[in-house]
C-alpha cells in the first residue's frame, strides 16, 4: 500500500470539527454531508455488490478548500449512508498535493478509479495528469497504480488544452470511453475532449467531443455525457450555473441543440451521474453552502432524470426519499387571499417536504413564506409571480411559463435547515440556501399579493435525519 494512503483513526481526526458542526443550526440533516469540514464535487457514483457507493472531494483538515482527498460512503437505498475510510489521499512522496474529481468503474471485479492528479510540478492549468487507483478489498482501501500517470497532456500533441480535468467514464461495446473538460486559448473556448481504451490503462485521444464559444463559459469542468432514449445529454459546469444540452452523438462528435440551465440556484455545481440497476439515470451535485461551524458544503438530493417531449430534461426527487417521512399534514381545496392568516400555524420544523398544487386565479404572486416575517421578503420565501412569469426561491429566480395554457403549478419543496431544493412541474429546479436569523424551528405559511390563488392539494411531511 502507498504509505501516504494509510488511514488515520477515521473519526478521531474529525473530533473537534464534529463538535462544532453538531452545534451549527444551519447544518443539513437529510442531505448527504461529510463527517466534518469541507466537501465539494460528488465523484464516481457506482453500484457494487448490492450497495451504492459515492465519493466526494474532501478536505479532512479544515472547513475551507484544500488538501483535496476523496471521501467515501456507501448505502443500500441511496437515503441512509454509512461513512467509510477516506479512499484517496494525496501521495506527497510522488509529487501529488490534490486528488481532483473522476470516475469509478469495475474491471473484472476490481473497482477502479480514474481521477485528475495535481501537484506542485503539475499545476491544474497546464500540467494536470490522470491517475488510476484500484481496490482489492471491496473498496475499503485503495492502491495507486505504480505506473501512473496513464494520461498526460502529451496525448493532445499540438492541441493546447488548459485546466484539463474531471474524467467521466463509460463502457460502449468492448471499449472504455472517457470525457474530460477544460478550455482552449487563442481564442479562449470551453471544450470537452473524448478518449478511448481497450484495457483502461492505455488511452487514445479521439478528439474534441464538443467545443463552444466563450459565451458558454470560460472553462468547462465536470463533464457528464450519457444517453436517454435516443438522445445524448452533455452536462458541464462552467464556473457559473451548470448547463446542459440535448443533442446527437455521431462519429465521435456531439452536436448540441440549445443550452439550458440545469438548476437555477447559484450554489448548485459540479454534477455527477450514474445509471442504477433499475436503469434510472440519477444525478447529484455539490451544494456550495456558505459556512458554517465545522462543515462546508453538502450534496444535493439524488434526482432522477428523464427526457420530455420537448427534448428538455425532467427532474424528480428519488422516490426512496419517502422513507424519511414522519408526521404528515394534509390540506385541500383552499382559497388563499391576502387576508388569509396562519393557515399552517401548527407546523414548526426545519426539516420538511412540501408537495403543493396551486391553481391560478387572480393573484399577482403567491407561494410559501418562511420565518413568519411581517411582510413578504423574497429572500425568505418560495413563490411565483404570475404577472411576470417568474419563479423564485430565496434570492434565486427563473423565468417560468406554464405550458399549454395550464393554470396549475406543482411545487415539490425540500427544506433542510438552511438548504432548500425546489422542483417546479418537474421542469425546472432551484437549489440554494436560506439563512435563518433564529435557531428556532421555521414557521411557514401561505401568501398571496394582489388577489387570490387556489390550493388544490397540500401535503407536508416532517422528515427524519439520515
Amino acid at each position: 500500500m502507498d504509505k501516504n494512503n494509510e488511514k488515520k483513526p477515521y473519526l478521531e481526526m474529525y473530533k473537534n470539527a464534529r463538535l462544532r458542526e453538531e452545534d451549527c443550526p444551519l447544518r443539513p440533516k437529510y442531505h448527504f454531508i461529510a463527517p466534518a469540514n469541507w466537501m465539494n464535487d460528488p465523484n464516481g457514483p457506482i453500484y457494487y455488490k448490492g450497495e451504492y457507493h459515492i465519493f466526494y472531494q474532501h478536505n479532512p483538515y479544515g472547513a475551507q478548500w484544500g488538501n483535496v482527498h476523496w471521501g467515501h460512503a456507501k448505502s443500500k437505498d441511496l437515503v441512509q449512508w454509512e461513512h467509510l475510510p477516506i479512499a484517496l489521499i494525496p501521495s506527497v512522496d510522488k509529487g501529488e498535493t490534490h486528488c481532483f474529481s473522476g470516475s469509478c468503474i469495475v474491471i473484472d471485479n476490481t473497482p477502479t478509479i480514474l481521477y485528475t492528479s495535481i501537484g506542485p510540478s503539475k499545476p491544474p492549468a497546464t500540467e494536470a495528469e490522470q491517475w488510476i487507483a484500484t481496490s482489492s478489498d471491496d473498496m475499503v482501501s485503495w492502491q495507486k497504480y505504480e505506473n501512473n500517470p496513464v494520461l498526460t497532456q502529451e496525448i493532445h500533441k499540438k492541441l493546447d488544452v488548459r485546466d484539463w480535468r474531471d474524467p467521466f467514464v463509460w463502457k460502449e461495446s468492448n471499449e472504455w470511453y472517457a470525457v474530460l473538460g477544460g478550455h482552449l486559448i487563442n481564442p479562449r473556448r470551453p471544450i470537452v475532449l473524448l478518449y478511448k481504451s481497450s484495457d483502461f490503462y492505455t488511452w487514445e485521444f479521439i478528439g474534441p467531443l464538443c467545443i463552444e464559444d466563450r459565451k458558454k463559459g470560460k472553462n468547462w469542468e465536470c463533464p457528464n455525457f450519457f444517453p436517454i432514449k435516443d438522445k445524448y445529454i452533455l452536462i458541464v459546469s462552467p464556473h457559473n450555473k451548470v448547463i446542459y444540452a440535448v443533442g446527437d452523438y455521431n462519429n465521435n462528435s456531439f452536436t448540441p441543440n440549445q443550452w439550458y440551465a440545469l438548476d437555477h440556484g447559484r450554489l448548485f455545481y459540479a454534477t455527477n451521474v450514474m445509471k442504477d440497476p433499475h436503469n434510472r439515470t440519477i444525478l447529484w451535485a455539490w451544494i456550495r453552502a456558505t459556512d458554517i461551524k465545522g462543515w462546508n458544503g453538502c450534496l444535493s438530493l439524488p434526482r432522477i432524470l428523464s427526457l420530455g417531449p420537448d427534448n428538455k430534461l425532467r427532474y424528480a426527487p428519488l422516490p426512496e426519499l419517502e422513507k424519511l417521512r414522519k408526521k404528515h399534514y394534509k390540506f385541500s381545496n383552499l382559497v388563499i387571499s391576502q387576508n388569509s392568516k396562519e393557515i399552517l400555524k401548527n407546523i414548526r420544523s426545519k426539516h420538511l417536504e412540501i408537495a403543493i398544487e396551486f391553481e391560478l386565479l387572480d393573484a399577482k404572486s403567491f407561494g410559501i413564506q418562511l420565518f413568519n416575517s411581517k411582510s413578504i421578503i423574497q429572500a425568505e420565501s418560495i413563490g411565483y409571480d404570475q404577472s411576470n412569469n417568474v419563479l423564485w426561491s430565496g434570492k434565486d429566480k427563473v423565468n417560468f411559463i406554464l405550458e399549454n395554457n395550464s393554470k396549475k403549478l406543482n411545487l415539490h419543496i425540500f427544506i433542510d435547515n438552511s438548504i432548500i431544493e425546489v422542483f417546479a412541474n418537474h421542469r425546472e429546479c432551484i437549489t440554494g440556501q436560506i439563512i435563518s436569523k433564529s435557531n428556532l424551528p421555521f414557521a411557514i405559511d401561505l401568501f398571496t399579493t394582489g388577489g387570490k390563488v387556489k390550493v388544490n392539494s397540500l401535503d407536508i411531511w416532517e422528515l427524519n435525519s439520515i
